[in-house]
């Protein structure tokens, strides 16, 4: 049993990856506007742990974590809308790859935090993803014209802004348990956004509103729960690293959902993806990587 929990942040990871994958879909299939869709997708895991974090009187925050708590929180409120308006905006493929730019900003924020230098296998490792996701994507449209432009700016604004709020919750998890991130990462947003659902909820369908629910509670929440928990496990190059299948799972909803076939270059794309992803969890039994 002790040989397999190892394994178990690394799974987390990956089903959590797998889960996020969908986020697309809820934002490409609803009649929502982009405020009411980020009051569904924070309001409903904030919801549903503040009952537990209140209840241990950190509300507030654990004290020495508290300003990180709230900036993250204060960052991932900007990030989110940022996040739903690029997809509206923007295709999907250039939406992903921008998006994916993320586990390198958190490497270089991070490499200044640390002063610390990224080592060779760390950067070829990165290459290897980002490549993996740029593959993917050469048989669509990369033209930025019209609001392409627009959402492709606010997709690379908001991979930053993951970025940083990776790093910070990242050290809080050293001390801070994972609903309370939770909590955190939706709190200003919730609270923000929210009202915007109330007005629109009038006009809004059940369907929209159903979806709107169940992208709160599988992504929001047991997605997030579940990324948080192997952050908490595992060296942030890593995890950034592994979340990158989030891409492959992408793929594979395109195919068993929307009927989408599967071209060479993303068949080729995939494997990149995979290998660093594989490459990562090898790099973590290296003591050089050691948090």
């Amino acid at each position: 049993m002790k040989k397999a929990l190892p394994f178990l942040p690394i799974a987390a990871v990956l089903t959590a990856a797998c889960l996020g994958a969908s986020s697309g879909l809820y934002i490409k299939g609803v009649g929502l506007s982009g405020l009411a869709l980020a009051a569904f997708r924070m309001g409903v895991p904030f919801l549903l742990v503040m009952p537990f974090v209140v209840g241990r009187g950190r509300g507030l925050g654990l004290p020495g974590h508290r300003k990180a708590l709230w900036t993250a929180s204060a960052v991932n409120a900007v990030r989110m809308l940022f996040f739903i308006l690029a997809y509206k905006l923007t295709a999907i493929g250039n939406a992903v790859v921008l998006l994916y730019l993320w586990p390198v900003f958190a490497l270089i924020f991070d490499s200044i935090a640390r002063r610390q230098n990224p080592t060779l296998a760390q950067v070829g490792i990165l290459v290897l993803a980002f490549g993996g996701v740029v593959v993917m994507n050469l048989h669509r449209d990369f033209a930025l014209s019209g609001t392409d432009l627009l959402g492709s700016g606010l997709m690379i604004a908001a991979a930053a802004g993951y970025a940083v709020t990776a790093i910070i919750f990242k050290e809080a998890l050293k001390e801070v348990h994972e609903t309370d991130t939770l909590y955190f990462q939706n709190g200003i947003g919730a609270l923000i956004y929210l009202p915007f659902l109330v007005m629109e909820l009038p006009q809004a369908t059940l369907s929209d509103i159903g979806i709107g629910l169940f992208y709160g509670l599988v992504v929001g929440l047991i997605a997030f729960g579940l990324f948080f928990y192997s952050m908490k496990r595992l060296p942030l190059f890593q995890y950034s690293a592994l979340a990158y299948s989030e891409v492959a799972f992408g793929v594979m909803f395109g195919i068993l959902v929307l009927g989408e076939t599967l071209v060479a270059n993303q068949l080729v794309g995939a494997v990149l993806v995979l290998g660093a992803s594989f490459g990562a969890q090898q790099l973590r039994q290296s003591p050089q990587t050691a948090d």
